[in-house]
């Protein structure tokens, strides 16, 4: 998340300031780094390569020392473990889309929910999350502003933020995207004199 540092919130805050001077929409957008924990695959792959060295010891034509099968089984265990929490783009190779897609969906929802983006008054709040290991970008809308903007945009706009991870720098890719919403929300959900801002920019949401 490197490229998401304080500069990156300082231009996403200030977009986001702009759009709703320029609207009624309550945005809030939301950056993690994972939406689920997939320990689960990384031990599944440190125990497939274990298996796979204690069997080239066992079937090997060459005799090694006991000890030094034992230890090198469970180096190899330790060391797959590692290289799978490390790197990723590995991991990601070994979960299925589904679960990928189920994760981020989950966890949006339940940002929503706990980060309090349905109390507007005019149900007008927008959640744009960002999970950067499952590559997703998911926008959740209240039921007043999903009813203002016309489908096909709604449907166009999450095809366009979900580009952001096909560039070379997804967070200012980011921020270029939000950018674009400002005249759809200005054109559907219209400005009214003395608005508040009810949701906070920097929402932060422990779950």
């Amino acid at each position: 998340m490197k490229r998401f540092n304080e500069d990156f919130k300082t231009k996403l805050y200030e977009t986001i300031e702009d759009i709703e001077n320029n609207s009624l929409v309550e945005i809030v957008a939301v950056v993690k780094a994972k939406s689920g924990n997939y320990r689960d695959i990384s031990l599944w792959f440190a125990l497939i390569v274990m298996f796979l060295t204690s069997s080239f010891f066992m079937f090997s034509p060459i005799e090694f020392d006991p000890y030094l099968m034992y230890v090198f089984t469970f180096l190899a265990f330790i060391s797959a473990y590692l290289i799978s929490e490390l790197f990723k783009g590995l991991k990601r190779l070994f979960i299925k889309k589904s679960r990928l897609v189920r994760n981020t969906d989950i966890y949006t929802r339940a940002i929503f929910q706990k980060g309090g983006i349905r109390f507007t008054n005019e149900k007008i709040g927008v959640l744009i999350y960002v999970s950067l290991f499952e590559k997703r970008v998911k926008l959740l809308a209240d039921r007043g502003a999903f009813t203002l903007v016309p489908n096909e945009l709604w449907s166009q706009m999450k095809k366009d933020f979900n580009t952001i991870f096909d560039k070379d720098n997804t967070a200012e890719a980011f921020i270029e995207e939000l950018k674009k919403t400002k005249a759809i929300f200005a054109e559907f959900i219209l400005p009214i004199e003395n608005d508040i801002n009810e949701l906070p920019d920097d929402l932060e949401v422990e779950l």
